[in-house]
């Protein structure tokens, strides 16, 4: 009888990389990317600086399914809330 464990369909794809290594190398190219671009609005001033994070926080709240981004927006104006106590005089 024949050896069916050489067969190309009982023996599944060698990937060069792990999906592990490519979601993490995903994020880590993204958090680069944010950094670069948070960096470089804080060298034109804190106004840019705060367009930046707002982009930043709006692009993640749109991915959240809805539930979760009501609980997101929440957080947020408490953060915001918590700044202008923070630094009101």
């Amino acid at each position: 009888m024949k050896d069916t464990a050489t067969e190309p369909w009982n023996n599944p794809p060698r990937r060069e990389k792990t999906l592990r290594r490519r979601r993490a190398e995903k994020l880590a190219r993204r958090a680069e990317h944010w950094g670069q671009r948070l960096q470089e609005a804080r060298e034109e001033g804190p106004d840019m600086a705060a367009a930046v994070a707002f982009d930043r926080l709006r692009g993640a709240l749109d991915k959240l399914p809805e539930a979760d981004r009501n609980r997101g927006y929440e957080d947020a104006e408490r953060a915001l809330d918590r700044i202008r106590e923070t630094h009101a005089q």
